[in-house]
This record gives C-alpha cells, structure tokens and sequence, in this order.
C-alpha cells in the first residue's frame, strides 16, 4: 500500500512539473528577424507596410490628444459622463484607493442609467481591488469580469494575463494608456508615490479598431458577443490623423508589438526614441539598435533609474546597457520616479502609445495593444514631454559603465539569463 502511495505521489509531482515547465514555455514566439534595411519605405510613406505587416489597416480621419499623468483621468471621466449607450473598459491594475472610488461612482452611475458598461479586469492585476467597490459596480448593473481567473483545471491560462489598458465610449472615442485605476498614477510623475506615464485619445474611426480588440478579450471569457447601439457605430472622420492599432494574443504564433517594434525601428531615418519602463529584450533588439545608429540613425533609450516596482527586471535589463552604449545609443536614467509609459517616435513623425514593455513577457506572453500614429503634431508633442524628462535623466556614460564592480556586473549577467521569464 505504501509502495501505491508514493507512486501516486511521484506522479502528482512529475504532473506538477510538467504543467509548470508548460506554463513557463508556452509562449509566442519572438524570433530574430533578417530585415532588409534597404527595402522599407521610411515611415511617412511606409505606414501601410507597418500596419499591414502586424494585422492592422490603416484609419484616416482621427483627432488625437495626449495625456499625460493624472491628467488623463478627468478627460476619461468626462466621456463616460457624456456617454450615450456603451463604456467599455479593459486593464491590467485595479487597485483599492480614490481613483477607484472616482471610476466606480461614475460607472455605477452610467449602467443606472441604462447604459451597457463592460469593464474586464486581469485576475491578477486586480487582486487589490475592494471587493465591496466591485459589488458595488455588479448590483448596478455594470457587467464586471476577471480576465484568467485562476482554476486548477485550467493553470496554462494563469501565466497569460491582458496588460491592455483600453477605454471605448460609445465605440467611437478610444482610449490606450499605460496607467492602471491606482492612485499612483495620480499627481504628475514628480515623485515615487506618482509615476510618470502617457495616454492617447482619439475620436474617429480608429476607435472601431479598439472596440475590436476589446471584444476579443471579453468574447474570450464571457462567450457574449456585445452588439446594438454603441458597440460598432458608423463613425465620422473628426481630424486628418492616419492612425492604425497593433494587439497581440496570448495563442498567437508570433508576436505582432514585437515585430511592429522592430519594422518600425528599422524604417527610421533620422531618430529613434524609445521610453519603456521595463527593458529586458531579447539580445535581438540591441544589434537592432545597434545596425540603426551605424547607419547614422539617432537612437535615444529612456529607462528607470533606482526608482522602479521591479528592481530585478532593471537589473536584467541593465547587462544590455554596455553593449548600447559601446554601439552609441544614448541610454538615460529617469530618476524622480517609475517612467511608466510606452512610447516609440521614429523620425519625428511616427509615435507608437500604448501598454507594451520591451521585456520577454510584454512580448511573448500579455494580451497587448497599442496605436500607430502618423502625426508630426503629436510626435513633437511627445517628444518635447521626452526633453522634459531628459532633464530629469542621468545619461550612463559607457567608461564609467565600463568600470561598475564585477559583482554587479555578475549580477546582471545571472538575472539577464533570467529574462525570458520575466
């Protein structure tokens, strides 16, 4: 009986470990890609190529406002104020504070008024939320859902989360962000308690293309298919902005922000910024880099400095730096707070908001998304926000780099060996 017993056990364990080296290798693939430098149109003429490439088209006929910090929250409460007959809300945070309160008064109040409101909250991202604020929503009327909730028959899933960060009204303003619903992302990024981000709002057609992948997510864990007044309305040109949206799915093969990421660096010509607050890539994306400014191409790579929520992924990420800095990106430290926002501008011309990091999981595991924007307007927009920050920045110059101790030189070695699981 005892022999029985122990199989039994050996089993369960070998059954564990199997499901665990599943969850940690099922995963898009991020393949390093032999790019034709010399055969991709520059991103003012090429925009359809980078679109049509990541599953996208390209929506002419948009108005486009950057937010930035906590100024986005009162523009976002106002739509949904002003909204007429859907909301629909996707993220990855969901915390207990005041901006929950604010977002569950405001949405509570819009389903009384008979509106559909949809809000689909990661599992996880949200475990600190109040449960009785969520109850609050549910007895409303608001149709609430956890995204991957965990399950034992279903543990593969709990390794997949939605980072999107989404806000459609009336399916015809969208939103994308790298904020969650906590408080810090309140203020204006001028310490540890407030972070630093950017949003994106846009009114016209491209709006639909959001709403679309917001119904992807919420199809996949209500099996509802949303439809009627506000969900895929006609919707007029409101600006001359050419705009195109770029998700990625965790059953994918290939990861479309990744190859999005690495077309649209290679189209530039003349500058490349790049803000991320996560940066652990593969060592595909440094020789990228690197070929860029070979090529006479600017490259600008902001990062955080010692104030960041993941000191181990900056560790990670910091084995690349000397490489970069060996092949001329300049790499800047943002030292006052988390640098939370996503942002790519190519040529100044091109700019990229949304929720992805340049790390392994952002990549090859989270449901992401992001908007393409063909606007100098906004570009320049956000990259004077980028020289703002510059002063704000320490720039990691490569002999000091050079001479760091070996222990933390070993240290980011070991943790960047890490990094696919990050």
């Amino acid at each position: 009986m005892a022999t029985i017993g122990m199989t039994v056990v050996w089993m369960l364990v070998g059954a564990a470990l199997a499901m665990l080296i599943f969850m940690l290798t099922h995963r898009r693939r991020t393949p390093y890609l032999h790019l034709q430098l010399d055969e991709l149109p520059a991103l003012h003429e090429g925009m359809q190529t980078l679109a049509g490439l990541t599953g996208g088209a390209v929506y002419e006929g948009n108005r486009c406002s950057v937010l930035q910090n906590g100024a986005l929250f009162p523009a976002m409460l106002a739509d949904i104020e002003a909204a007429h007959c859907t909301i629909h809300l996707e993220t990855f945070v969901w915390t207990a504070g005041d901006l929950e309160r604010q977002f569950v008064e405001a949405l509570c109040s819009k389903a009384r008024q008979g509106l559909k409101v949809r809000v689909l909250v990661d599992a996880l991202g949200g475990s600190s939320a109040t449960a009785t604020r969520l109850q609050e929503l549910r007895d409303a009327g608001v149709e609430l859902t956890s995204y991957c909730r965990p399950s034992w028959w279903n543990m593969r899933r709990f390794n997949h989360r939605t980072h999107r960060k989404l806000l459609i009204v009336d399916g015809a303003i969208g939103y994308t962000f790298g904020h969650g619903i906590a408080d810090q992302w309140l203020g204006d990024g001028e310490d540890m308690e407030h972070w630093r981000d950017t949003a994106v709002r846009l009114e016209g057609p491209v709006a639909g293309a959001l709403q679309s992948v917001f119904m992807e997510n919420w199809i996949e864990e209500t099996s509802c298919v949303p439809a009627g007044d506000g969900c895929y309305p006609r919707i007029e040109h409101k600006g001359d902005v050419p705009a195109h949206v770029v998700s990625s799915a965790s059953e994918e093969v290939g990861s479309k922000v990744a190859l999005l990421y690495t077309v649209a660096i290679a189209s530039a010509r003349k500058e490349v910024i790049i803000q991320n607050p996560y940066f652990a890539p593969d060592d595909g994306v440094c020789e990228l880099l690197a070929k860029m400014v070979k090529r006479g191409v600017a490259v600008h790579l902001m990062v955080p400095g010692k104030e960041t929520d993941s000191p181990f992924v900056r560790t990670a990420g910091s084995y690349l730096y000397r490489s970069l800095l060996e092949a001329g990106v300049r790499v800047y430290e943002f030292e006052p707070t988390l640098p939370h926002q996503k942002i790519v501008i190519v040529d100044r011309i091109w700019s990229h908001v949304g929720s992805t990091n340049f790390d392994a999981r952002s990549l090859a595991l989270n449901e992401e998304v992001g908007v393409g924007i063909l606007d100098e307007s906004t570009a320049e927009e956000l990259r004077a926000a980028f020289e703002a920050d510059l002063r704000r920045s320490k720039e990691l110059q490569l002999e000091r780099w050079r001479r760091r101790p070996m222990f933390e030189r070993g240290y980011a070695w070991l943790a960047y060996q890490l990094h696919s699981q990050l």
